[in-house]
């Protein structure tokens, strides 16, 4: 028996694999050649869109053999409001800087300063023309000089870690979310919101949240869709197995 025994389809196989490698050869040289005839931005709604060219450093008629694609993306990711940038080139010449945003979290108010904290803790300047509907956070300062363009301060505090676990977690429930209008934390209470309807004051205490939102979704869906909320002034869900409402 023969030992050059050869299998069916290699032949094939191995033609495939350097079709493949030579498109790929192909595509990457054209792409170092490339002429950039247009720039698309894409993801964008708080930061400044200038801005992010201007820092790309990026311009029509620039080649791709030109371009640091890494060094651009994070003198990108540099910016306020910008988490990550992606970089692309095509053929055609249209070059697409992509952001994913931090997101805003809170609207911080301060002796009459305002800004908005991301989920990050990023304390960034109110962008004019930008609407957000998050709930208004007290208890942290805001620096006197809060502009786009400066380098953001950033919350570590336990107090803001335990803010941070409340929102987010608030943010699996839409309908609770939307019905949240203000937020603190105290030494004693930990976390307290105030309800958009009727001013309700709701207390968290420093933990369980999950459970304790879903106690409240719950005396929601049981009590309040029946006799209404009207004579509730405040509702203390930091108790296992109750609720103690006050009128």
């Amino acid at each position: 028996m023969s030992k050059n025994r050869k299998f069916p389809g290699i032949e094939y196989l191995a033609a495939g694999l350097m079709v493949i490698v030579a498109a790929t050869v192909l595509g990457m040289y054209l792409s170092r050649t490339v002429e950039i005839t247009e720039i698309e931005l894409a993801g964008i709604e708080m930061a400044d869109a200038d801005a992010v060219i201007q820092a790309s450093g990026l311009e029509e008629g620039m080649h791709g053999d030109s371009i640091a694609f890494l060094d651009v993306m994070e003198k990108v990711e540099s910016l306020p409001w910008v988490k990550t940038a992606y970089v692309s080139l095509s053929q055609s010449g249209r070059l697409r800087i992509r952001v994913d945003e931090e997101q805003s979290m809170a609207l911080l108010v301060d002796q009459g300063r305002t800004a908005l904290v991301t989920e990050s803790g990023i304390i960034l300047p109110v962008v004019l023309g930008k609407s957000v509907d998050v709930p208004l956070l007290y208890g942290f300062s805001v620096p006197d000089r809060l502009r786009q363009g400066d380098k953001p301060d950033t919350l570590r505090s336990g107090s803001f870690g335990k803010a941070r676990s409340f929102l987010t977690t608030l943010r699996r429930y839409p309908g609770l979310y939307a019905a949240v209008s203000e937020v603190m934390v105290t030494d004693t209470d930990g976390v307290v919101a105030l309800t958009d309807e009727n001013a309700v004051r709701l207390t968290f205490g420093h933990e369980q949240f999950d459970q304790r939102i879903r106690k409240w979704r719950a005396f929601q869906s049981q009590v309040v869709s029946e006799k209404g909320i009207d004579h509730v002034r405040s509702l203390d869900l930091r108790f296992h197995g109750q609720i103690v409402a006050r009128e």
